[in-house]
């Protein structure tokens, strides 16, 4: 190993860290799956997450996983677009087809009006103390 890469290298929590954070979880979120913050004030785990992040090593790892994460993705947002309008853009696609895809393109930038959804129902909430459960 060099020089150059030893300085690169994370301790077991920080790649934890890192980890969490390229799956998607906020930095407060991360920094309590890779470290002990149970006894923490919600303030000192958002505190001790941004200096964290903010270590070089931690943000390049990070950096680097999201690449990684994103060239083992089987269909990205990116390809959705590209792919629904060369759809709408070719000239050997059926009226039908430019159609739907542009429907689909307006939908995933959202330049519909929003659905509105009626949900009726019973909610039953249990109370812990609830003797019949």
């Amino acid at each position: 190993m060099t020089a150059e890469r030893l300085d690169m290298t994370l301790t077991a929590k920080q790649e934890a860290f890192a980890q969490s954070i390229a799956d998607g979880k906020t930095q407060a979120d991360a920094y309590r799956t890779a470290y002990n913050a149970v006894k923490m004030k919600p303030e000192t785990v958002w505190s001790k997450a941004s200096e964290l992040m903010a270590d070089g090593k931690v943000a390049a790892r990070v950096a680097s996983l999201k690449v990684k994460l994103e060239e083992k993705a089987l269909w990205t947002r990116e390809r959705s677009v590209l792919v629904l309008a060369g759809i709408a853009d070719s000239s050997e696609s059926k009226p039908g087809e430019v159609v739907s895809a542009v429907k689909e393109l307006n939908a995933m930038h959202g330049f519909n009006a929003p659905t509105r959804l009626d949900v009726t129902g019973v909610v039953i909430v249990a109370s812990p103390l609830d003797e019949r459960l």
